[in-house]
């Protein structure tokens, strides 16, 4: 079977949004970094006033999530604050609890170039593999 390769999903729409929801929030965008070498999504901090919260999109697919960094820097993903008022638009909103799910349910619905991508870095949650950085 010859299975095409992922689509990348724009990165300038992932700053327009990121803009636009911070213009609605009354707040702005303090870092934008679309450089996805060696990892699979674009992020952004939101800032409002003495808040921020990070998204995460895959580059792949129109999954987003939020974030804080922690004392190491790394991701750690979090609901979206209660300031933070989202939008409808053309992406999926992805949570905790989804990310945070054992990833070993949804083989099936994974292609087998993605299964030896999983089985080589051993990821433990679904998160792990929607917003990793092995790619």
């Amino acid at each position: 079977m010859n299975e095409a390769p992922p689509l990348f999903l724009d990165e300038k729409a992932f700053c327009q949004m990121c803009h636009a929801l911070a213009w609605k929030n009354g707040g702005t965008v303090t870092e934008l970094d679309t450089d996805t070498y060696p990892r699979n999504f674009y992020s952004a901090k939101l800032s409002v006033y003495d808040q921020s919260v990070f998204i995460l999109q895959n580059i792949h697919y129109p999954y987003i999530t939020f974030a804080q960094r922690d004392a190491a820097s790394r991701f750690v993903l979090i609901s979206p604050p209660d300031w933070l008022q989202l939008w409808d638009g053309p992406v999926w909103v992805l949570s905790p609890n989804e990310l945070n799910q054992d990833w070993h349910g949804l083989c099936g619905e994974m292609s087998p170039e993605e299964l030896e991508q999983i089985r080589y870095w051993n990821p433990q949650t679904v998160g792990e593999i929607v917003f990793n950085t092995w790619d």
